[in-house]
């Protein structure tokens, strides 16, 4: 742990989600002595809804989308595919690239250390899981975090793939302005990426456009969440010092940094909230849908009354600005914590752990009206969602369920029971910044355990 005030500020933020993540609604309610609803969006000062413009931009993130062929069997089991190169706890993501499949892993995100992609190939003679990429840095002083503090997504953009700096070792190295930093590891066209350099294992260098991997840097960030294109760009979602204010005093809101066209500095350019307040905020995980990108909003005090952002310019605008952001909440005390977004045929579905300890899938279709999916209460709280064969399916504590058509208009139906270890199922919700991940890889549907970094394929 690092006893700087904003890493202070974030262990105690994840210590009150889990307090509430092992409460009931009703004994979680309570904890928080009944919070007042906060105003309505309407009454809210952020900027009405903007309209929805036309994009060229696909929905979703830059992941590939394969769904795979054939039909969802009405009953499946999940079996372990081995444990993740790294010797990490929890796996947060999962993605398809260059026929393998890579795991971003963490222990405890943004408290802990431990920062690992590995890569799995089934086809491999002998070691079907390897180390794609260590940022735990063996062998440094652990003082204040000697190594990364998770990896919660990894993302194929273009020909490479990017890699959030969760929570970077020291608070950065100083090797930008402002005292701090962090970073994006960029791989190479081939899904490889550039060791950390020399005895005291450094950052690599910057990538470069020609192919070559390295570490993006993300001067002033202290954390770097998730990565997307939009509009031309792509972006960061991160907790940031702003331009010309001290580190370590002050606001630190959340915020998108820009990359340039190698990838290899990214600045800050859209910050949330505004205008800024003393307190640590962060933007989160991100998604398009219907030309706008949405992302998750975190803050330590609880005093955000919205759930989410949207980014939502003019038609044809790609230069990003303070204007283009509002913030709006769904449920009804807001604060809610993004787990996952992921889109499907003109539906945005979106995962978010509440403040009565509920994880809830709802789903729009405008991004502006949502409904909820209704799962029995035996399912417990939802990790994921994707598109697997001809069917939505769902991943929750109690297992794999398959979603009606509409999505509420039946509740979704048990496929495959969770597997259990000896310290419960291998999918509880029970972190703020990692949940168990679903992903598609040749025609298989494979899920990501948060107990020992176990693979589990569904058969």
């Amino acid at each position: 742990m690092r006893y700087d005030v904003r890493r202070m500020t974030r262990s105690n933020t994840v210590g009150l989600v889990l307090a509430l993540v092992g409460c009931s609604p009703a004994s979680a309610q309570s904890v928080e002595r009944d919070p007042p609803r906060p105003p309505s969006i309407a009454d809210a000062s952020a900027p009405a809804v903007t309209p929805v413009v036309p994009s060229a931009e696909p929905d979703g993130n830059d992941n590939p989308e394969d769904p795979g062929t054939g039909t969802l069997p009405t009953t499946m089991t999940a079996r372990s595919v081995g444990r993740a190169s790294g010797g990490l706890h929890r796996i947060c993501d999962l993605t398809p690239f260059r026929d393998a499949l890579f795991a971003a892993t963490s222990n405890q995100p943004l408290g802990s250390d431990g920062a690992v992609l590995a890569r799995f190939d089934p086809d491999a003679p002998r070691a079907k899981w390897t180390v794609a990429y260590n940022w735990n840095r063996p062998g440094q002083p652990t003082r204040g975090g000697g190594g990364g503090q998770g990896f919660l997504r990894v993302h194929a953009i273009g020909d490479r793939l990017y890699v959030p700096d969760a929570d970077s070792p020291y608070n950065g190295f100083g090797i930008s302005e402002g005292g701090t930093e962090s970073f994006v590891f960029v791989s190479d066209r081939e899904g490889r990426f550039a060791p950390a350099r020399g005895a005291n294992l450094r950052p690599p260098a910057p990538p470069d456009a020609q192919g070559y991997f390295g570490a993006g840097v993300l001067p002033r960030a202290y954390h770097v969440l998730d990565v997307i294109s939009f509009r031309g760009g792509v972006y960061a979602t991160t907790g940031s010092v702003p331009p010309g204010q001290r580190a370590w005093y002050g606001p630190s809101p959340g915020a998108l940094h820009r990359a340039d066209d190698r990838g290899r500095r990214w600045t800050f350019v859209v910050d949330y909230p505004f205008p800024w307040q003393n307190g640590v905020w962060r933007l989160s995980f991100a998604v398009r849908f219907k030309g706008a990108l949405y992302a998750g909003i975190q803050d330590y005090d609880g005093r955000e009354r919205n759930d989410y952002v949207v980014i939502a310019p003019p038609a044809g605008v790609t230069q990003l600005s303070r204007q283009h952001v509002a913030g709006y909440r769904v449920s009804d005390y807001g604060a809610t914590l993004t787990l996952r977004w992921y889109t499907d045929r003109g539906r945005l579905f979106w995962i978010g752990l509440e403040r009565t300890g509920a994880a809830t899938l709802r789903f729009s279709e405008d991004g502006r009206r949502w409904m909820t999916v209704p799962f029995p209460a035996s399912a417990g709280r939802v990790s994921d969602v994707v598109r697997f064969r001809d069917s939505l399916v769902a991943l929750t504590e109690a297992g794999l369920f398959r979603l009606a058509e509409p999505p509420d208009a039946a509740p979704p139906t048990l496929v495959a029971a969770a597997p259990t270890f000896n310290r419960g199922r291998a999918f509880p919700v029970n972190d703020a910044f990692c949940a168990s991940p679903l992903a598609v890889f040749r025609n298989k549907l494979y899920a990501g355990s948060q107990h020992n970094a176990t693979l589990f394929v569904f058969e």
